[in-house]
């Protein structure tokens, strides 16, 4: 390898947004160090300029010893169910130990969901963050973000929003999956479905991460990841619809919130009982403040980034 080449260390290689990461940092011409879990896409193995390292984003001592100009940490749990413990070890501890490795910065996934789940409006990277988080996930996305104010010298934080787009297999299946036993499309509380759904295509995700690598502007801030097109939670549904099923009609249903929260705590309380990885069917109790709520969120520093040469 090019000793003047620069190097990146990207966690969650595997995974839907690493994979894209990894992809548009070879595009870029850095040297990739891919660290994968258990499964190794076919697409990895075919990206040049990379090495694949096994370990676990999680297990300090299973990761090798690297000197390299970035880490990326893509690794992570995004899920509204599961208990505290499995996503402090997974989402907040690994970040101790991973922002002591790149000579240069350290980029962390992070999540919209570190501002609440309520009513926005043009929310930007000021907005404060959830003071008392209930769910474990936006809990320790936002520990993990504190922390690294506290004790990284150089870092970016990337906020996606609902991050899809080509190979997702996460968002688009919980929607598809429930559209294939559902007569309707299923609204809950005031908005009726017309409230902003916040998709963050992966391609911005990756590339803001890549641009942040390379110029120091936005060293030690935060950047949120929304489209700018504006997206409704019935729109997106409708478009699944159209791509998945379109010869089936959908009417929609609406339902008072109160009742949606009380059909996502049943399925939140068995799915954990359970201790399932994936809810025992939708909407969880999580999951009802998402698509009710209208998560309007500014976009202003990413297009910024993105126009950046």
């Amino acid at each position: 390898m090019d000793s003047s080449r620069k190097t990146v260390f990207v966690t969650g290689a595997a995974g839907f947004i690493g994979l894209n990461i990894v992809k548009a940092y070879v595009e870029a011409g850095w040297y990739v160090y891919a660290l994968v879990h258990k499964t190794m896409p076919d697409e990895l193995k075919m990206l040049p300029n990379i090495k694949v390292v096994q370990g676990d984003a999680s297990d300090e001592n299973s990761l090798p010893e690297l000197k390299v100009d970035v880490v990326v940490h893509a690794a992570g749990l995004a899920s509204d169910i599961g208990c505290d413990e499995e996503f402090r070890k997974i989402n907040f501890e690994p970040v101790k130990y991973l922002s002591k490795i790149p000579e240069k910065k350290f980029i962390y996934i992070s999540s919209t969901d570190v501002y609440g789940i309520k009513d926005f409006e043009d929310a930007d990277e000021n907005t404060p963050l959830l003071e008392f988080p209930k769910n474990p996930y936006p809990k320790y996305k936002i520990a993990s973000e504190l922390w690294l104010k506290e004790n990284c010298k150089r870092y970016v934080i990337i906020r996606p929003a609902a991050v899809w787009g080509e190979g997702d297999k996460t968002l688009e299946k919980r929607v598809v999956d429930f559209l294939k036993i559902s007569p309707f499309i299923v609204h809950f509380g005031k908005w009726r479905g017309k409230n902003r759904w916040p998709l963050a295509n992966v391609k911005n995700v990756a590339d803001v991460i890549v641009k942040v690598s390379e110029i120091d502007d936005f060293d030690n801030q935060a950047v949120n990841i929304i489209d700018s097109e504006f997206t409704t939670i019935d729109g997106y549904y409708r478009m699944a619809a159209e791509k998945y099923f379109p010869q089936k009609s959908f009417k929609e249903v609406y339902f008072p919130l109160w009742f949606g929260k009380t059909i996502g705590m049943v399925s939140t309380l068995i799915s954990n009982m359970l201790k399932r990885k994936h809810p025992i069917f939708d909407p969880t109790f999580y999951a009802v403040h998402h698509v009710s709520s209208n998560l309007d969120f500014s976009s202003k520093k990413m297009n910024e980034i993105l126009r950046r040469k």
